[in-house]
């Protein structure tokens, strides 16, 4: 038995032994592990990110990370609350590319985690900015001008910074809101402009605008008081001379009494002396007294001498009255201007030609196609007398297909080429795009440019020149018809500003083949008060008029006009208000003023339009082909397709907000591999771009710089 318990007590210490050399081990072992463990500290972030910079001075942010196994690190970065996908480089260096981030302040955030769930985290703000400029700043002559009523002012003064060539100024009529109006200014910065014909006080609201990076303003207003005249002796040799008389009343009295006698130069018996005609003038043959005015009720075609005794229904001419159309249209008469075409060396001597005829309740207008004006053929050259006919209903009548204050849908569209309307003078109008296919009043005003090798396009004076076969037509103005040069200017010295007076109602330019008239760029509100007439379409986003008219979309309310550039109001020729169209070259939003003249038929169409685009093979657009329908007939060229945009996603780095567990490890590895070689092969297709957009004014389009 003693024997048995020694072996038991023997056999049970060396079972302690053991267990506690295997304790020990593994006491060993686990003191070795937290003391290897504890070795492993937090990931190390450094970066010196500036608090300001200017744009493009840098490309990228540098930011060091330090750790003892770079490898197995949880790395999330964002920018602005973006994620960016960037790993360090073999040293530990992170570069953040910044080379296309847009001006202001932005925020960058790291957090970095070890295996061990050890994180770091690194917070940085920065402002990017634009270099300073010096402020725009403009100085008026006078900010305040005293004229007689119904006569002309002379505003000027000086645009001032270092680049002009930034600069836009506009003027407005009191409403600073909106500057609409251009108003030209020399290499220099100087500007003049005249107003005319004011009738009323009014406070003319000057805007100067410039900036290379950043915009600034400087805004003058310029009073301009209204007196009425003073009526006395104006003139200066008389003995009650009044200097302060602005309208003579016949008062003026002479030391020296006037001479009577004979002052008719074609009679026999004309005195050079006499000052007063006495009733004596003597002729080979007496003239025959009586109505000489043909618009007259009265009118008498053997007078030669006209007695006053002209009669008439009002002051003017019936509206639609045969009187009417021939004070309205022009080149009708037995004397018309002799033009010159500019696009040759020789002078041309043309003249332009006109006649009508009314007959079952429609006006037939022949002309020969020509101006009344000086004019370039341009690239077409040269322009020559066509024999042209339009036939249009005297008295129009409204499409009930179409409501053009909500949209053009049912309506007759105007064609994109060919002829459209006609001029006063019987010149043809065309629509807005040209033979290369894009809207050649946009080319022409700079809001975009040709691709090489396309068919160059130049429109001459008032946007009109001559096309296939010699016929000259307008594309866009043609208010020039009624403006007549002073002395030493020639054509080149007509721009479509001189015309948009906001004194007095346009005149008809021309008129639509549904018979409604087309009215320059002014007209009156609903108060009566003359404003500009704007259009309400604008380019769509990301094009600028290279696609034709597919570029531009309606938005009701951009403008005065609506979808077919019309408007329903009173007139000088229909006080009582009609419909009538007006021409455009400015939005409501002071862009290009798309469709120029019309764009679609407010009026039904006669069943043959006067025109002749009955026998023109492209004609028919949007009825027998285009969008929809099929395609265009032989040898018709349908312009350039729609432009097309597209854009680059951002791809977000994966955050692990938790540290992986050892039977995770692998398993996390394994998938964070797989996620760096997906976006590794997704960066190699594409990059992440911020867009930097960049703001050009006037007519030119916005454009957004990849």
């Amino acid at each position: 038995m003693r024997n048995d318990k020694t072996e038991n007590d023997g056999a049970a210490k060396s079972l302690f032994l053991a267990a506690l050399m295997i304790g020990s081990v593994l006491v060993g072992s686990l003191f070795y592990d937290f003391e290897s463990e504890g070795a492993n500290l937090a990931p190390i972030i450094e970066s010196d990110i500036p608090s300001s910079i200017l744009i493009g001075s840098i490309d990228s942010l540098e930011v060091s990370l330090v750790d003892e196994d770079m490898s197995s690190l949880s790395i999330e970065i964002t920018l602005d609350g973006i994620a960016l996908n960037v790993i360090p480089n073999s040293t530990g260096i992170i570069l953040i590319d910044i080379s296309e981030v847009s001006v202001g302040a932005h925020a960058l955030k790291m957090v970095i985690v070890d295996s061990l769930g050890q994180e770091s985290r690194l917070s940085a703000s920065f402002i990017i900015h634009y270099p300073y400029e010096d402020p725009t700043v403009m100085i008026v002559d006078t900010n305040e001008i005293t004229v007689t009523r119904g006569d002309s002012a002379s505003l000027s003064g000086t645009l001032i910074h270092p680049q002009l060539d930034t600069c836009d100024l506009g003027w407005s009529d009191g409403d600073v809101s909106e500057f609409s109006l251009n108003l030209p200014f020399a290499d220099d910065g100087k500007f003049t402009w005249g107003p005319s014909e004011i009738e009323s006080n009014v406070t003319i609201s000057i805007l100067g605008t410039c900036g290379t990076w950043e915009d600034s303003s400087d805004l003058e207003k310029i009073y301009i008081n209204v007196i009425e005249p003073v009526q006395g002796c104006t003139d200066s040799e008389a003995n009650n001379y009044n200097s302060t008389a602005t309208e003579d009343d016949g008062s003026c009295e002479y030391d020296e009494e006037p001479v009577n006698g004979c002052t008719d130069e074609s009679a026999n018996n004309f005195d050079s002396a006499a000052t007063e005609d006495d009733g004596s003038c003597e002729y080979d043959e007496e003239p025959v007294n009586g109505c000489t005015d043909e618009s007259a009720n009265n009118f008498d075609s053997a007078a030669t001498e006209d007695d006053g005794s002209c009669e008439y229904d009002e002051s003017n001419p019936e509206t639609g009255s045969s009187a009417w159309w021939s004070k309205t249209l022009i080149c009708d008469e037995e004397q018309v201007p002799v033009v010159d075409d500019y696009s040759t060396e020789q002078q041309d001597n043309h003249m332009c030609d006109l006649s009508f005829v009314i007959e079952d309740a429609n006006i037939t207008i022949s002309t020969n196609g020509l101006p009344n004006h000086d004019f370039e053929s341009s690239i077409g050259c040269c322009a020559s007398a066509q024999s042209k006919s339009y036939t249009i209903p005297l008295i129009p009548t409204d499409d009930s297909n179409c409501n053009p204050t909500v949209s053009s849908d049912g309506c007759v569209m105007a064609a994109i080429r060919g002829t459209i309307a006609f001029t006063v003078t019987g010149v043809a109008i065309y629509g807005p795009e040209d033979g290369p296919g894009g809207d050649a009043v946009a080319l022409e005003e700079g809001a975009y440019e040709q691709e090489e090798g396309e068919q160059p396009v130049d429109l001459g004076i008032c946007h009109g020149h001559s096309g296939p076969g010699g016929e000259y037509h307008y594309h866009a103005d043609a208010n020039c018809i009624h403006w007549h040069a002073a002395e030493d200017e020639t054509m080149y010295d007509y721009n479509f500003n001189s015309q948009r007076n906001l004194s007095t109602h346009s005149k008809i330019v021309a008129f639509a083949f549904d018979g409604y008239s087309i009215y320059g760029y002014t007209g009156w509100n609903d108060g009566g008060e003359v404003v500009e007439m704007t259009s309400s379409y604008q380019l769509k986003d990301g094009e600028d008029g290279s696609g034709g008219i597919d570029d531009y979309e309606y938005i009701q309310g951009l403008g005065t006009l609506d979808a077919c550039n019309g408007i329903f109001s009173a007139t000088p020729d229909w006080p009582e208000g009609i419909y009538h169209y007006h021409t455009t070259m400015v939005n409501g939003d002071g862009g290009i003023g798309f469709p120029y003249f019309i764009n679609c038929y407010a009026g039904e169409l006669p069943s043959d339009d006067g025109g002749d685009d009955a026998d023109d093979p492209c004609a028919g657009h949007g009825e027998t082909w285009g969008p929809g329908i099929g395609p265009p007939p032989d040898d018709c060229n349908p312009g350039p397709p729609g432009g097309q945009s597209s854009e680059n996603g951002l791809i977000a780095t994966p955050w692990f907000s938790n540290p992986p567990n050892s039977g995770m490890i692998l398993l996390s590895l394994l998938v964070l591999a797989t996620i760096i070689g997906y976006f590794s092969r997704e960066s190699a297709s594409g990059s992440i771009v911020l867009n930097l957009v960049d703001k050009v004014r006037g007519y030119r389009p916005t454009l957004e710089l990849a």
